[in-house]
């Protein structure tokens, strides 16, 4: 028999409707995405025998804002427990502000030391 036609492929029985009126259409939940906060570092400075505690309350002002009562007492705080925070920024603005210190003691040739770690 040449004249029949080749036989077509077997579809698929149709898809069940799903409840709630959709049409077959596929919902894709979206998950609301959080972003953590930066990591934070402690900007510290470090007690030395040499550096004038007049010189890091004047940084402690100048660098990280502070009025002159709250950077005398960190400047106290450093010279009695041989570190003391200054500040608490993102890692880039820690940094930055660890390079100005350092910059401003090596200026003035005072050995004052400050890091940056953590939070």
């Amino acid at each position: 028999m040449p004249d029949d036609p080749p036989p077509l492929p077997p579809t698929k029985p149709p898809a069940a409707p799903r409840q709630g009126g959709g049409q077959g259409a596929v919902l894709a939940e979206r998950k609301a995405q959080r972003t953590k906060p930066p990591q934070l570092y402690q900007v510290v400075m470090l007690n030395d025998d040499y550096t004038p505690m007049e010189f890091v309350v004047m940084v402690v002002q100048q660098y990280f804002q502070r009025d002159p009562d709250t950077a005398t007492l960190i400047m106290l705080k450093i010279h009695h427990e041989g570190r003391g925070i200054c500040g608490v920024y993102t890692k880039d603005v820690a940094a930055t502000k660890v390079e100005l210190v350092l910059a401003a003691a090596r200026h003035e040739g005072h050995p004052l030391q400050c890091i940056m770690e953590a939070a």
